[in-house]
């Protein structure tokens, strides 16, 4: 008996590619996420970090000005050094930990639901009652206490913090597609006959939830992003030179943003550059939801 398994093929990638690169939506939230890749690279070669030698205090929240442009094209901060020297050198950061936590959430979350969903029996009902113990926690303070008690910069355990219980979510939904695929003809006949195991679970179970999985990356890096940006604007972190969450937290306690014009634009300047920063990864999962939808596809 010969068993033929549908596999993704290089056609099929092909098109995937062509779905994305011809939505304008998707090469809009692309080109911007380039731009803040650049700016986190390039920039660090043309705009100075954020020092002592820049810092006078007597031009403390100074507005936009062409002077020296562009050191003082976003004003200055607190200590007087050119606001656009800590939105730069802070922008590695920030791409950092919120790529570093949704590799973190996607890579647990794909393992665990497909261990879940492809072996079945004792194991599946012990990790869905670990799934559903996580999404019923309240993570949020959680976060908090956790990033208030280790009190670190280091990036990866802040991407660990972040994305400490995140992954839930999805391990759930990886787990009901490779429920749903596992009970195909085609791969309880594959199963039977003893075909590669690997190959299956990788050529018929992750590549067609791969546009899935891309969509949940990009939503992962938006929420990311915020969480991160709070935690320093909120002080549950150490303060640190070149932090847009810091900026934020100085804008509102030394500069009384909130309440007089003194540190309106240090409270501006990063909100704006963090809400473009989110409309690109907006667009990138808004267009790649056309490989998930195909209905999507028309708009």
């Amino acid at each position: 008996m010969n068993v033929v398994i549908p596999q993704i093929s290089r056609r099929e990638l092909r098109k995937w590619r062509r779905i994305l690169l011809s939505n304008k939506i998707f090469m809009a939230g692309l080109i911007i996420f380039i731009l803040y890749v650049l700016m986190g690279t390039v920039g660090l070669l043309i705009i100075p970090p954020p020092s002592a030698k820049l810092a006078k205090p007597a031009n403390a929240f100074k507005p936009p000005s062409l002077k020296d442009f562009p050191l003082y094209i976003f004003g200055t901060d607190y200590e007087g050094i050119p606001l656009i020297s800590d939105i730069v050198w802070g922008t590695p950061f920030i791409l950092e930990v919120s790529t570093l936590a949704s590799v973190i959430t996607v890579g647990i979350g794909v393992i665990l639901g497909l261990l879940a969903g492809y072996i079945g029996g004792p194991l599946d009902k012990f990790l869905s009652a670990i799934f559903d113990i996580i999404l019923t926690l309240p993570t949020f303070p959680i976060i908090l206490i956790l990033a208030t008690f280790i009190h670190t910069n280091n990036p990866l355990i802040l991407a660990g913090i972040l994305s400490m219980f995140s992954w839930a979510g999805l391990a759930r939904s990886v787990r009901g597609f490779t429920y749903s695929l596992k009970n195909q003809g085609y791969i309880e006949t594959a199963i039977i006959l003893g075909f590669n195991t690997r190959k299956i679970i990788l050529n018929e179970m992750i590549y067609p939830m791969m546009p899935y999985i891309l969509v949940h990356l990009f939503q992962d890096m938006m929420f990311y992003v915020y969480g991160l940006v709070g935690l320093y604007a909120y002080g549950f972190l150490p303060l640190t030179t070149a932090n847009w969450g810091v900026v934020l937290d100085f804008a509102m306690s030394i500069g009384g943003a909130i309440y007089s014009p003194l540190g309106f634009w240090n409270l501006i300047i990063p909100l704006v550059t963090i809400i473009i920063y989110e409309i690109g990864l907006m667009f990138m999962a808004l267009g790649a939801d056309r490989l998930v939808n195909p209905r999507m596809r028309n708009f």
